[in-house]
């Protein structure tokens, strides 16, 4: 995971709870390539309210007032732009040797943890574009009635992702009943 501001570390998160042998195999958030285009109208939408406001400021048969508007236009713009990184970095998805982890939130927290053992099935899926850009989803099926599927929203490299999954419940296999086969 590479360094950003709210950077956390995972092994250190009080939500994520390691027992004593258990590591970290996965971390990851939705590729950037999903909020790139919001970033990128975001960027124009600041762009062109700075350019209006110089314009209109060098007008000088307008009210001062008049030129400060489209400043609010800009202003607007770089608070979308945050509000679209925020959304986008308090997603964090975790696979430990035990368990499964899907954090939402910044200062609030919705914390989903779902062990192993409980997993029946993996699978992934990416449309063209997705495939293109190697991002894509996968699906986690768990066993019995009170649990809840995952999915792993647009993560990149989901094939690797999926394939860790499969590897670790491989090693999760009861000794003496013979290999569990996750299906795949």
């Amino acid at each position: 995971m590479g360094s950003s501001l709210f950077a956390e570390t995972v092994e250190d998160a009080d939500w994520i709870h390691l027992g004593e042998d258990e590591e970290i195999r996965w971390t990851g958030r939705p590729s950037k390539f999903t909020i790139a285009v919001a970033l990128a109208l975001a960027a124009l939408v600041t762009v062109l309210g700075f350019v209006a406001s110089a314009l209109l400021a060098a007008w000088t048969d307008l009210p001062s007032w008049a030129s400060a508007l489209p400043l609010l236009v800009m202003f607007g713009g770089i608070g979308w732009a945050i509000a679209v990184y925020l959304d986008w970095l308090r997603l964090l998805y975790v696979i430990t040797d035990e368990q499964l982890y899907v954090k939402h939130g910044l200062i609030s927290r919705d914390v989903t943890a779902i062990r192993l053992e409980r997993v029946q099935n993996t699978s992934y899926e990416q449309t063209i574009l997705e495939r293109f850009l190697s991002f894509g989803d996968v699906r986690v099926f768990t066993a019995g009635t009170d649990t809840e599927d995952v999915t792993f929203r647009s993560v990149p490299n989901p094939e690797r992702v999926k394939r860790t999954l499969v590897h670790l419940l491989s090693e999760q296999m009861p000794e003496g009943n013979g290999p569990r086969q996750p299906v795949q």
